[in-house]
């Protein structure tokens, strides 16, 4: 790599952050703030809003939730480390090994997965779309109220739903409340997840769809909730559709073979 394309941005909070900064200055690489990814007039809108700056890396090691959903969205030109617990996450000795192999430029160490993940907008109609990471939710905001929500794939289809909720999650984000509520986990490439939370009906199904949707709330009276990312947006008004839909790529790199081996070979190593 040449000394511009060494630049590493360690972002997040805890112990691993400040362990893996260390290990970017004993890899030769060159440590390199982040650009602030929302825009200081978007500052309150929770989510970074479509079009924030980009950070200036060549590799973005993202530790935890917060900061690989703050990395995704803000689509930084490099590629992002995600570091934590989730399926297509590293842990901390993984992500070691991740810096070392990609700032050697080598592609004979079996531990990096090249692969791009989708960064969503997500427009209630109502504001400034927002970018998301992992999942939108649409959900009555009282437990087991149910609902009438549609469901409008990208080809026309639509699908009419009675359940507390419905939710679409990248491939990042399938592993999370969408799986939870019975929806299937999603390799990157593979669509977005769509799963009913709490359906009226014993037998419903959930969908690996294009990388558009739109949600729609169809019967008035419970008050419904618009989540994105696990953070409330406000009230969803009934009628008035929620487009989400893949507006950017961000390069990612993930454990290759998957997490659960990527730890296995950590403790024959050690």
């Amino acid at each position: 790599m040449e000394p511009s394309e060494r630049r590493v941005a360690v972002v997040g909070d805890d112990d691993r952050a400040s362990e893996l900064r260390d290990a970017v200055r004993d890899a030769g690489g060159r440590l390199a703030e982040p650009a602030d990814p929302i825009d200081e007039a978007e500052a309150d809108t929770g989510p970074a809003a479509v079009g924030g700056e980009r950070p200036d890396a060549a590799l973005v090691v993202a530790v935890g939730d917060a900061a690989v959903r703050d990395a995704v969205v803000a689509a930084p030109r490099g590629t992002v480390i995600p570091v934590g617990d989730r399926r297509l996450g590293f842990d901390r000795d993984g992500a070691v090994a991740a810096l070392r192999q990609l700032l050697d430029g080598s592609e004979t160490d079996d531990v990096v997965n090249r692969v791009t993940h989708p960064v969503l907008a997500v427009d209630d109609g109502a504001g400034t779309p927002v970018r998301t990471a992992f999942d939108v939710t649409v959900v009555t905001d009282e437990p087991a109220r149910i609902s009438e929500f549609a469901v409008e794939f990208a080809r026309g289809r639509e699908e009419s739903i009675r359940a507390d909720g419905v939710v679409v999650a990248t491939p990042l984000g399938s592993d999370g409340y969408a799986n939870a509520a019975g929806g299937p986990l999603v390799e990157p490439g593979g669509g977005l997840a769509v799963a009913p939370i709490a359906p009226f009906s014993t037998r419903t199904d959930a969908w690996i769809t294009a990388e558009r949707v739109r949600l729609t709330v169809e019967r008035e009276g419970e008050p419904i909730a618009l989540v994105v990312d696990g953070e409330r947006r406000g009230a969803v008004e009934p009628h008035r559709p929620i487009e989400i839909e893949a507006v950017d790529r961000v390069a990612f790199a993930t454990p290759k073979g998957g997490r659960e081996r990527a730890d296995r070979k950590h403790s024959n190593n050690s």
